[in-house]
């Protein structure tokens, strides 16, 4: 068993070295996939290196004295290391590579990744508290050992441990394939948002909201004419997207996207914004979502009749300059004609942009950008733990600055690793209400 371990090590090292290597390579061919590689290496690969040296020991400790069966799930877990570097690396090639992308396989990669990212995180957070808990662990081994002096009891109680620290191990992968399921359940969640300044002749506005689509991959066409069935059954009024249309790949991997949404036609219009992982060619994206009734809002604004009542929606493309959001953001919006009595609506991919948006600079901001945190324990319609909410990010749901609200989306799709886990996906129908006359 500890050759076993050390050519596991090994290995992993070498992967590593691997991935380094072919950064570097992407940068003398001036890819800028390099940059992402370099950084993903410490930043994900390190720490998922690290979980899975401890977890293969846990789980292989029951084969202690059996090389063979060792070897075997060694190269397993090889075999499911390179598996998720080749997707990962191959992800952006349209259709992929044949038998990657297949079914069944396309999963491996995602569940074998956030697997030893939940028991990275567990580690860590063990590490933390450790300190803390010393204290509490002697006290128990005190006890147990005083109430149990027999050694074949001890033995016993030693086999069960380990036995249990197996099973413990065995759970992040257990939670990481529930995410499987749930990553593509999806729903029409409805709800009806007061909005302070919002007038009696738009009450009762019917506005469904998508973002972060993601095509491509497993979100395919039969699963995007789905979320499009679903939508139009939802009868809204006008359909919001807020970005993250795509998924960073090339090719015609696309075209499903454009034929679901060439099936919606609500009263007025469908309307978006750009999100962060929509700049590989915006041009592009832009004319085909404009072919399939989709206008997307590059830094605009734009003004609709409904039923005899000016209407504004606002579009901002993502923000990379990240020091400098509130003064891109204020310099857009300065562009537009000065707030007059017309309610607007605002999209914005970026929530955390929110609360750096020039007062009172519209009635309500929809986002998405966070999935509605991707991880954690959905509580409620509008209420989770996650750890994009626990970071302080607006992770789902309605937030409040002042007469301005916030929507955030918990999105249609989902991007990279891991998959959901926790918090299912949503299509979001707003029924927009003027507060109650005085």
């Amino acid at each position: 068993m500890p050759t076993v371990l050390l050519w596991q090590r090994r290995w992993l090292i070498a992967l590593g070295a691997a991935l380094v290597a072919i950064a570097v390579g992407l940068s003398l061919a001036g890819s800028r996939r390099a940059w992402f590689i370099v950084v993903a290496v410490p930043v994900a690969y390190a720490p998922f290196a690290y979980a899975r040296l401890r977890l293969f020991r846990r789980l292989t400790a029951p084969l202690a004295g059996r090389d063979v069966a060792a070897s075997v799930a060694g190269g397993a877990a090889a075999l499911c290391d390179a598996l998720m570097v080749a997707q990962l690396l191959t992800a952006r090639g349209g259709d992929g590579v044949p038998g990657l992308q297949a079914l069944g396989l396309d999963w491996v990669g995602p569940v074998w990744f956030s697997a030893h990212a939940f028991a990275a995180l567990l580690y860590g957070g063990r590490g933390l508290l450790r300190p803390a808990l010393r204290p509490l662990a002697r006290w128990w081994r005190r006890r147990a050992s005083a109430a149990v002096p027999d050694a074949g009891v001890d033995l016993g109680r030693r086999q069960f441990l380990q036995q249990f620290s197996v099973v413990g191990a065995a759970a992040p992968f257990a939670v990481s394939l529930s995410g499987v399921p749930l990553s593509y359940d999806f729903r029409v969640e409805e709800r009806e948002l007061e909005l302070p300044g919002w007038p009696r002749r738009l009450d009762g506005l019917r506005v469904a909201h998508l973002s972060d689509i993601h095509v491509g991959g497993a979100m395919d066409r039969a699963r995007l004419l789905d979320v499009a069935a679903l939508t139009a059954a939802a009868r809204p009024d006008l359909i919001l997207h807020t970005g993250d249309f795509l998924t960073h790949r090339r090719g015609d991997f696309d075209a499903p996207l454009y034929e679901a949404l060439s099936r919606l036609a609500p009263r007025y219009g469908q309307w978006a914004c750009l999100g962060n992982h929509d700049f590989d060619d915006p041009e592009r994206l832009v004319g085909k979502l404009r072919a399939a009734g989709v206008r997307v809002l590059r830094d605009e604004l734009v003004v609709l009749d409904v039923a005899g009542q000016p209407l504004e929606i606002g579009g901002l493309d993502f923000c990379f300059d990240r020091a400098n959001r509130a003064a891109v953001a204020a310099r857009r919006i300065g562009r537009w004609p000065a707030r007059g009595t017309a309610p607007r609506l605002l999209l914005d991919h970026d929530p955390s942009q929110f609360a750096l948006l020039p007062d009172d600079c519209a009635d309500l901001v929809l986002s998405g950008h966070t999935h509605g945190g991707h991880v954690g324990v959905q509580l409620g319609r509008d209420t989770a733990l996650t750890l994009v909410g626990l970071a302080g990010w607006p992770d789902q749901g309605v937030f409040t600055r002042g007469a301005m609200r916030l929507f955030v989306t918990r999105c249609v799709g989902f991007y990279g690793y891991p998959m959901r886990v926790g918090i299912p996906p949503e299509i979001a129908l707003l029924t927009l209400r003027a507060p109650p006359s005085v």
